[in-house]
């Protein structure tokens, strides 16, 4: 009888022990550096966006940034399998008129239902011509307004570090912007009635939707430190998105741990 406790009581501490390790092994990956695959739709409306990000943005704190760049409108190349950020760059999908195909809207959708996590940059919402959003999976409008640097961050605790890691944003150069948009959108940061940046969670993923326009060089480099700040809030944001998913690896495993006699 001494026996089977002695035995039973050194599982529990080997299992504990093993507990232990996994969670600091895991933190420890963690804190390492990660790598993030970019896929990158640009060169089509501005020849400045996409290479300056591709190439001036290589690491920001824990993580790395490697980057594609395609100009395939249909985006055949987005699959969430492949890259983990999906980047729409300034007028690809709206400028002077709609620039998307319906092969690239449903791609975009496809991208964040499967975990990607997709950034939008400024579109070009003319009001002759508008802007449609099959690429969304819930209603937003586009406006037609003046070049500001202004924006108010709001208190949604989804705001995180958007604004603060790894630099302190105090400009972000926009143009036409979002407003209206589906109670399911969390804003981020407003400008009166109109949103400069926002969050939708969509199946597995979500879209950060800005109003940022980086048409040419010196606005890039004006919004380069904002940049930074989103592809980092990306990263942390889809590992956060990971990690309750249930079929994520340590999930499975913690449970079959506290399932072990």
């Amino acid at each position: 009888m001494e026996r089977v406790t002695i035995t039973s009581q050194f599982n529990t501490v080997s299992v504990r022990f093993f507990c232990f390790f996994l969670i600091v092994g895991t933190f420890s990956v963690t804190a390492m550096a990660a790598t993030k695959k970019v896929l990158m739709l640009g060169n089509n409306i501005t020849k400045v966006e996409a290479p300056t990000i591709s190439k001036g943005v290589k690491k920001v704190k824990n993580y790395t940034f490697d980057y594609e760049i395609t100009q395939d409108s249909k985006l055949a190349k987005a699959d969430a399998k492949d890259f983990d950020i999906l980047w729409l760059g300034q007028g690809e999908i709206c400028e002077g008129g709609w620039r998307f195909t319906d092969e690239g809207s449903d791609a975009v959708l496809e991208f964040v239902e499967e975990g990607g996590v997709c950034i939008v940059v400024e579109q070009d919402h003319d009001d002759a011509v508008g802007c449609p959003t099959p690429w969304l999976p819930k209603p937003l409008n586009g406006d037609e307004t003046d070049g500001t640097q202004n924006f108010e961050p709001t208190k949604a605790p989804e705001v995180g570090t958007l604004f603060t890691e790894p630099n302190k944003i105090k400009v972000i150069v926009t143009n036409d912007k979002w407003h209206n948009p589906d109670r399911a959108f969390i804003p981020l940061a407003t400008l009166g009635k109109h949103l400069i940046a926002a969050l939708l969670y969509h199946d597995k993923g979500a879209y950060i939707i800005t109003s940022m326009q980086n048409e040419d060089q010196a606005q890039v480099d004006l919004n380069l430190p904002f940049i930074e700040n989103l592809l980092f809030y990306s990263a942390t944001l889809q590992d956060k998105i990971l990690a309750v998913e249930p079929h994520h690896k340590l999930a499975v495993t913690w449970a079959q741990l506290k399932r072990s006699p």
